[in-house]
């Protein structure tokens, strides 16, 4: 029986780097999506989804807002007595050594892994927007006998992470050759992954004591020929968030009907910890299009092609167009802004103007 009988590992802080701007005070795992999700959330509700009742965060560093977030884990059903949700420590070594890569950091976590009773384990990145179904990755796994099995989606490979992989296939699905060049049309990496646990432990200890510190090298270019490694496509939305210009599409996107249905659906929800407030209002000469506005805002100017978070106020005669404005953001009255992210609490001042040919991330 595969349900019941997987574990999660979710790394939190993989490839922070590539948004330094937006993970200076928070993990790439808490970084807002869409309105009112966090990134973590496709993560945990992927797992949840698939019936996984056991799951480890690793997290590294300015990990308080995700702890937060997560809480007891309540909103992926995850506030267990047994198994639930774990927020794993980041250290490598009984000297609080700090892990560089994510073989060290499961190095670091090998107790817990030894500890686990699951046959399975699926490691997932927390930069990826993709509902997947993890149930059908897991019955795919054990179809194929697959010692190793990679999600992987079709088209141009993202550029931002320098380990991203992507993957030549025979004609059952076996992954034949790994390369980690860019490439335009490709069969690429989301960074999700099937391993029996025991042999995820086997391979780490293997590879730490060999000196080594990627996951992807260590188990893709050196054991490709020793393992079968299938890969699983993704057929669905999905968006690898390794830029500032990528985060913004990959809101946007959200604008787009067929996006919103595949990434949000009701088969598979993605959860998140909710916050109550109250409903967003709407002024009398307020003009709304194409936009999603969370709950607590208030619009008394005009707004498109836009996501806004919680508690955005958009004052009279502003103007947002092609924006993310995050959590409490405030555009005062007759200021205009385009292209732009505004991080939490960013406010515009009266009859500003930024209007940007590029994305532009403005901090507080």
């Amino acid at each position: 029986m595969i349900i019941g009988n997987t574990l999660g590992i979710v790394f939190a802080n993989a490839h922070d780097a590539l948004l330094k701007d937006m993970t200076k005070a928070s993990s790439m795992a808490a970084v807002c999506y869409g309105g009112r999700y966090r990134l973590i959330d496709f993560a945990l509700s992927n797992l949840s989804n698939a019936g996984v009742s056991k799951v480890g965060v690793i997290t590294k560093s300015n990990y308080y807002s995700l702890m937060t977030h997560i809480g007891n884990g309540k909103p992926w059903d995850l506030d267990r007595k047994k198994g639930g949700v774990n927020i794993l420590p980041p250290y490598v070594s009984p000297e609080a050594q700090v892990y560089k890569g994510r073989l060290e950091a499961i190095y670091g976590i090998l107790e817990y892994l030894q500890e686990s009773k699951e046959e399975y384990v699926v490691v997932c990145d927390s930069d990826v927007v993709a509902n997947v179904d993890i149930k059908e990755l897991l019955n795919y796994h054990v179809n194929k006998n697959a010692d190793i099995t990679i999600v992987t989606a079709h088209g141009k490979k993202p550029n931002g992470q320098n380990d991203m992989m992507h993957y030549d296939f025979n004609a059952n699905g076996k992954i034949t050759a790994v390369h980690f060049e860019p490439a335009e049309d490709c069969d690429y990496s989301l960074d999700i992954m099937v391993i029996g646990r025991q042999l995820l432990i086997d391979i780490v200890s293997e590879e730490y004591a060999a000196g080594g510190v990627s996951l992807s090298h260590g188990i893709f270019e050196k054991c490709s020929s020793k393992y079968n490694i299938y890969g699983y496509k993704h057929e669905g939305y999905s968006a690898v968030i390794d830029s500032i210009d990528s985060y913004f599409k990959a809101n946007l996107d959200l604008l787009c009907t067929d996006v919103r249905k595949d990434v949000f659906n009701k088969e598979n929800p993605i959860y998140t910890n909710s916050r109550d407030d109250m409903p967003a209002k709407y002024g009398l000469k307020s003009k709304v299009s194409n936009s999603i506005i969370a709950d607590g805002c208030i619009i008394e100017g005009t707004v498109k092609n836009s996501v806004l978070f919680r508690g955005v106020k958009v004052a009279k005669g502003a103007v947002v167009e092609n924006c993310v404005l995050m959590h409490g953001a405030e555009i005062e009255a007759d200021a205009v802004v385009k292209n732009i992210i505004a991080n939490n609490f960013v406010k515009v001042s009266e009859g500003s103007n930024i209007c940007s040919e590029t994305v532009t991330y403005i901090e507080k």
